[in-house]
């Protein structure tokens, strides 16, 4: 009894770490840079972190946590409440259910891979906007922050991997 409950407790630590390195990470893109069109552009850290843990971890980063962390970037960023959750969520899915696909095969895959989702992340983002506006709107920006952030992605997987390594290992 003792060892279920310490095994427990442990899972439930390490998905409340990870939740929270999520957390963070939103915080981290809605954070004020004073640069001229940055906020438009930023890259996102959200959809890295939601890409990378499913396809490596999925039980550390629950549907559920990644619906309600949606929530709080559409907050944060004053969008209408439930597009990046959907748009999360979705992702989520599709990089759960493609993890054979990515799993032991060359890092360029996974970030292939990954430059695929964030471009149909940033086209149903962008499809989403235009219908809630009821406005065309120019797709530079949002080409250019998916770009950004296909880019960053090798740095901050490595980081992820640094940490399933490090923290989140089973052993």
């Amino acid at each position: 009894m003792n060892i279920f409950l310490s095994y427990q407790f442990n899972a439930l630590v390490r998905i409340v770490v990870a939740c929270a390195l999520v957390v963070f990470l939103v915080l981290l893109s809605v954070t004020p840079i004073y640069l001229p069109g940055y906020p438009q552009v930023a890259p996102n850290f959200l959809l890295m972190a939601v890409f990378f843990w499913a396809v490596h971890r999925s039980e550390l980063l629950p549907a559920v946590m990644v619906f309600f962390v949606g929530l709080l970037q559409d907050i944060l960023v004053g969008m209408p409440l439930g597009f990046s959750a959907i748009i999360l969520i979705l992702i989520r899915a599709l990089a759960v259910s493609q993890k054979r696909v990515f799993l032991g095969k060359s890092f360029l895959m996974l970030w292939w891979g990954f430059g695929l989702v964030a471009f149909l992340a940033a086209f149903g983002l962008w499809i989403l906007t235009i219908i809630y506006n009821q406005i065309f709107l120019d797709p530079r920006p949002i080409l250019f922050q998916a770009s950004l952030t296909i880019v960053m992605f090798p740095v901050v997987s490595w980081f992820f991997a640094w940490l399933n390594l490090k923290i989140f290992s089973k052993n």
